[in-house]
């Protein structure tokens, strides 16, 4: 007989873990099921190997609005106070106090500074502008080396955290498993081939057997809108694959130091960053590709990857319209340079990580192999642009997380979505209140497709 459970969650990266743990903690729905195709929890984005090892709270981000800002501070907060709840020993392993700041240089960029620090200093009351002389203190490598009239200044955040994205991706899977009194399993090793419609409930089709489910979520990256396109959920999306790269020095940062950011752009600019794993390095990126795949170097997605694009007349206009845009293809130009051997890394140095640190050379940097994750980037084909931030495709019983905003710091915040719809679809109670009071607020602000 088919097994059959109140919710499949499709996925063990952090998205499909957290709202797990949120279903089992704080709502009183008795089964789930998560599905993971890989061996193991975290394989692919959530893996601190391929991600940022950021929580953002959106005060060292110039590219964030006011109000994008504010939701980006409350979905980190809800992270930083699961991790609070930790033991001390289990939340050094997965989180660090870090120092962090957005820097400036030239009348441009300091200018763009000095108007994110006025718009969002009353959320971020901690928040300071820093100069020269304490950069120097602060960050020496910043300043040493660094063209004397070359004016820099800096906003310097009292709120920077470098996280093992990986290791908190199990620990709230852990949590989960811990409620004996409910049917929760996790099986790796099964890869989802489709699902269906079975009257009132799903059934999901693995390569070894079928389950049922009365609520679906698809948490699988890239291949959510895949598979709501092969359900007929289309709604004129596709997805642009974005990868990363990045480089390592040995440390010669302090802390996370971002660049001055534009908005509109769906790329992230060049930052350095302590590595959580190993404290003696400092990475550097990421830079941009856009490789024809859905997961990073599994060249054999590839064909799953062209079934997320609609081959038609507003595809080809998204796209034309989004890589010929004036500062995305001055990007990936840019971007597809520093892919050449030897003299990649020469204008990688010179034009990105010395901007960050002027005294590096190239002999101080090495790519680092295998290391960065894919995130995909929604094309609307209706507005004919780039989605920037979050996409869900929600439908009766079954919901698509394509893409979280901003990256893994909106875990919870997801979640706490997803299960708001959950449980008023299968008439079960989610304790709001409870999570309120241990984790914090959640605004009905996150939207779906």
């Amino acid at each position: 007989m088919t097994d059959i459970y109140d919710v499949v969650i499709i996925g063990g990266g952090i998205t499909g873990t957290s709202l797990l743990y949120a279903i089992s903690e704080y709502s009183d729905i008795k089964s789930v099921l998560l599905l993971e195709k890989y061996d193991g929890l975290a394989r692919l984005n959530s893996n601190s190997r391929n991600n940022a090892q950021t929580l953002h709270f959106g005060d060292v981000e110039t590219n964030y609005t006011p109000q994008t800002a504010k939701r980006t501070k409350e979905a980190a907060e809800l992270v930083l106070r699961y991790t609070d709840s930790l033991p001390d020993a289990e939340r050094r392993r997965i989180i660090q106090r870090c120092q962090k700041m957005v820097l400036a240089s030239g009348d441009f960029e300091l200018g763009i500074l000095e108007k994110t620090y006025k718009s969002i200093r009353p959320l971020f009351p901690g928040l300071k502008r820093v100069g020269r002389k304490q950069l120097a203190a602060l960050e020496p490598n910043v300043v040493k080396g660094r063209d004397k009239d070359d004016e820099i200044a800096a906003l310097l955040s009292d709120n920077g955290h470098m996280v093992d994205f990986g290791r908190l991706t199990k620990s709230f899977a852990n949590k989960a498993m811990r409620h004996m009194r409910k049917r929760i399993h996790i099986k790796f090793n099964t890869a989802v081939l489709r699902a269906e419609h079975d009257g009132d409930n799903f059934r999901v089709v693995t390569a070894g057997k079928e389950y049922r489910a009365r609520f679906v979520v698809f948490s699988a990256g890239a291949y959510s809108l895949y598979f709501a396109k092969k359900m007929g959920y289309d709604k004129n999306l596709s997805a642009l694959a974005v990868a990363g790269n990045f480089y390592y020095s040995k440390r010669v940062l302090n802390g996370k130091v971002y660049r001055v950011q534009l908005g509109g752009i769906p790329f992230a600019a060049i930052h350095g960053d302590p590595e959580i794993t190993n404290p003696g390095l400092t990475r550097f990126g990421p830079t941009v590709t856009l490789p024809p795949e859905l997961e990073r170097g599994h060249f054999e997605t590839f064909g799953d990857y062209l079934r997320t694009f609609d081959f038609d007349l507003p595809t080809a206009i998204s796209l034309k319209r989004i890589l010929f845009n004036k500062d995305i293809s001055r990007i990936l130009r840019a971007n597809i340079a520093y892919l050449v051997p030897i003299s990649g890394k020469m204008e990688f140095v010179k034009h990105e990580a010395a901007r960050i640190v002027p005294s590096l050379k190239n002999r101080d940097l090495w790519l680092a192999k295998g290391i960065g994750g894919i995130r995909p980037q929604i094309i609307d084909e209706n507005k004919k642009a780039l989605i920037l931030g979050e996409a869900k495709l929600k439908e009766d019983g079954i919901i698509f997380n394509v893409t979280p905003s901003p990256g893994a710091s909106s875990c919870l915040q997801g979640a706490v979505a997803d299960l708001r719809v959950i449980t008023e679809y299968l008439d079960k109670e989610f304790d709001e209140g409870r999570f309120e009071r241990e984790l914090g607020e959640v605004k009905h602000h996150l939207r779906h497709f």
